[in-house]
C-alpha cells in the first residue's frame, strides 16, 4: 500500500509543479484563434497557450516566421506590436465577446494607423502602441498558396524619438502582439477575430 501511496504523493506533486511542464501540457502547433504558426530555421516553434487569448512562443535569437492561413484572394492581417502587455488591455477584450460588441478600435488599429513597410515588407517587425502592420498583397510573401511573414529585424522609436531596428540576434524581450483578421469586414474587432501572442526570446 505504501508504495502505492508513495506514487501518488509523486504525481501530485509533479503536476503542482510550475513552468515548463505546464507549458508543455498545452503546447499548440498554432495558435488557438487565427490559427498562427512560428517557423524558425526550417522547423515549427510550438506555442504555448496560457489562458483563453493569449499563446506564448519561445523564439531563438534569430530570424523568424509566422504563418497565417490563406483564406481568400483580399487577404489583409493587421499586427500591432509594442513592449508591454499595455497593448493587450487597450483591446478591452471582455467587451469585445458580447452579443453587442464595443465598435470602438484600440489605437493600433484605427483608420490611417497602418505603418508604412515596403511593398513587398522589409522584414521589420515594428513596433507601436499607436500604429500595426498592415500585411497584405505581396507583404504576406510571395507565394499565393502560403502566407508567411519573415522578421530579421525589430523597429521602434527610442527615447529620443528616432526610429532604431535591432538584428533580431540582439532582440531583448518579450514582444506583445496584438493580431487581428476583419473575417466579416465590418470594421469591428470581434472575439474570435482577434488574439494576443507573446514572443520570448531566449
Amino acid at each position: 500500500m505504501r508504495p502505492v501511496l508513495r506514487a501518488l504523493a509523486v504525481l501530485a506533486a509533479a503536476l503542482a509543479l510550475p513552468g515548463p511542464l505546464a507549458a508543455e501540457a498545452v503546447a499548440l502547433r498554432h495558435s488557438p484563434w487565427l490559427a498562427l504558426r512560428f517557423e524558425q530555421g526550417g522547423a515549427e516553434v510550438p506555442l504555448a497557450n496560457t489562458d483563453l487569448l493569449r499563446s506564448e512562443v519561445t523564439l531563438a535569437r534569430a530570424p523568424f516566421t509566422i504563418v497565417l492561413p490563406v483564406r481568400g484572394a483580399d487577404d489583409t492581417y493587421m499586427i500591432a506590436g509594442w513592449t508591454d502587455e499595455g497593448i493587450f488591455t487597450a483591446a478591452k477584450a471582455s467587451a469585445r465577446a458580447g452579443p453587442e460588441p464595443l465598435t470602438e478600435l484600440p489605437p493600433y488599429f484605427r483608420e490611417g494607423t497602418g505603418m508604412a513597410d515596403t511593398a513587398a515588407g522589409s522584414g521589420v517587425l515594428m513596433l507601436n502602441a499607436e500604429g500595426h502592420n498592415h500585411l497584405y498583397g505581396l507583404r504576406l510573401g510571395p507565394d499565393y498558396y502560403r502566407h508567411a511573414v519573415s522578421f530579421s529585424a525589430i523597429g521602434s522609436h527610442d527615447a529620443n524619438g528616432d526610429w532604431r531596428e535591432t538584428p533580431i540576434s540582439a532582440a531583448k524581450g518579450p514582444v506583445y502582439l496584438v493580431a487581428w483578421f476583419d473575417e466579416d469586414a465590418d470594421g469591428i474587432m470581434r472575439h474570435g477575430e482577434f488574439e494576443f501572442l507573446v514572443l520570448n526570446f531566449r
